[in-house]
């Protein structure tokens, strides 16, 4: 059953960062220096450097720190006005400025020193920005930084303790320094066109599917995710209906997750910045409201003219330059925040993943637990050979999305298939990880190409969402 979460009858609040406060999330903006107007305090919770904290603009070659004044500004105006402060961004391919083409250890001298600077005034760093690549390859960038990774046992991934990934050794370096410095600080990843289960047509979002895996497999050290939501007519870059599932898959491995640099493009709406964009904002709020992790939303840029894509007039107001007009867009946001947040009989939990192979750095505890619920059902464990299967439900009416854990036994697998019966009026609507013989009824999911070896006493994760429920799922798990 879903239940507003405020009482109808309580008087609207008439700024958005005083609605979402009421519904229990921060609504922020991107913003420079030269743009701290009144409104920046007046509407908005949060805050976040567009520019001033890059490192093109504040780090040295060797990883010091230069021209601080304006992230300084940025973050004193922010305090003066009770505003929380994402810290953006630490490494970063793009506007890499002196750091260009530096070693791991040059960067975690940049982690260090920003990360001190400010302490606990940063409440959110983006640690890693933008890791994957264009076009919903599913893989990492293959440019510096990301050019620092190496496979070393040649199982396809950079997971392993014996593999170099910079994503890693970053987010253990900014976790050493938050905890050395006693901060409150919270480390996000941050990327976009990761928004959805799916892209056009249905296809996998194989981008979302990978940020999942490195989310899923060094969840000690990230407490956040940031959706960037630069939201346009690129066939990956849509508002797709499965926008809140895929926030539930994320918030269901226990870190936050925020909407973290929304606009959106007048495209999506047939060039209509009335109510057609309006609607698509509501959308969006709407998705991150329904998600009790889903803590924070920030668009990038306060009007169209100032917006980095002004000409897709894809914010929630017109003018400029201090005197601004509320589009219909950000009546449509306004409203949704007063609606508050809904809730659901608490459906099963995802529980806590282990990574494929353990860290070489001890787990740290993150600040947010994740979830303790165990599976919902599993295959009898079959302690020495084959494999077996668990499946954690996320349920809402009329829908679910399911985790489906494959672990191997005493030896080494070299493929898994796992067979589940859905009940009727059951179906499949979408799968990752895996590929699938149908919809409806007795349904096959068998590895890809990239998951199919799995060593002995290891795991693999796929998932499917599906309309109707799913309760009472018995995995049937075969090796080869």
């Amino acid at each position: 059953m879903t239940v507003q979460s405020i009482n109808p009858a309580a008087a609207a609040e008439t700024t958005l960062r005083a609605a979402a406060a009421k519904a229990g999330l921060f609504f922020g903006v991107a913003a420079n220096p030269n743009r701290l107007y009144p409104i920046v305090g007046q509407e908005f919770s949060q805050l976040t450097p567009e520019n001033a904290m890059k490192p093109d603009t504040i780090a040295t070659s060797s990883g010091g720190l230069q021209n601080t004044g304006g992230a300084d500004q940025l973050v004193n105006h922010a305090q003066s006005n009770n505003m929380l402060v994402k810290g953006h961004t630490l490494v970063w391919h793009s506007q890499a400025g002196q750091l260009q083409g530096a070693s791991q250890g040059t960067l975690n001298n940049f982690i260090g020193n920003a990360i001190n600077r400010w302490g606990s005034r940063i409440a959110y760093w983006d640690v890693v920005n933008e890791a994957l690549e264009d076009n919903n390859t599913g893989r990492r960038r293959n440019q510096w930084p990301h050019t620092m990774n190496r496979d070393a046992n040649g199982d396809g991934d950079v997971f392993d303790s014996g593999d170099t990934d910079v994503i890693r050794d970053s987010f253990i370096r900014a976790r050493q320094v938050v905890q050395a410095g006693g901060f409150t600080t919270k480390l996000c990843i941050n990327d976009y066109d990761v928004e959805g289960l799916t892209v056009r047509g249905g296809t996998p979002n194989r981008k979302a599917n990978a940020l999942y895996d490195i989310v899923r497999n060094y969840r000690q050290y990230i407490d956040c995710v940031g959706f960037q939501a630069h939201f346009n007519d690129n066939p990956n870059s849509i508002i797709t209906d499965d926008l809140q599932a895929n926030i539930q898959r994320f918030a269901d491995l226990g870190v936050e997750v925020h909407i973290s640099e929304l606009d959106i493009d007048d495209d999506l709406s047939n060039n209509d910045i009335g109510a057609g964009q309006a609607e698509n904002y509501r959308k969006v709020v709407r998705a991150c409201l329904n998600v009790a992790k889903c803590t924070g939303i920030t668009v990038w840029g306060i009007s169209d003219s100032e917006s980095w894509r002004s000409s897709e007039r894809g914010l929630l107001f017109t003018g400029g330059n201090g005197s601004y007009q509320k589009k219909a867009a950000y009546n449509a946001v306004l409203d949704e925040l007063n609606r508050g947040r809904t809730t659901t009989t608490p459906p099963p939990t995802t529980p806590p993943v282990t990574p494929s192979v353990p860290p070489t750095t001890p787990p740290v505890d993150p600040t947010t637990p994740p979830p303790t619920t165990p599976p919902v059902t599993t295959t009898p464990p079959n302690p020495t050979t084959g494999c077996t299967a668990t499946v954690s439900l996320n349920s809402w009416t009329g829908g679910f999305v399911a985790t489906v854990r494959v672990t191997a036994g005493s030896a080494r697998i070299n493929g898994w298939s796992v067979q589940l019966t859905l009940p009727s009026g059951t179906t499949v609507t979408n799968a990752w990880n895996a590929n699938r013989s149908g919809t409806s009824g007795t349904v096959q999911f068998s590895n890809v190409s990239y998951n199919g070896a799995v060593n002995a006493g290891q795991s693999t994760e796929f998932g499917f969402q599906g309309t109707g429920t799913a309760t009472g799922l018995t995995p049937v798990c075969t090796a080869s």
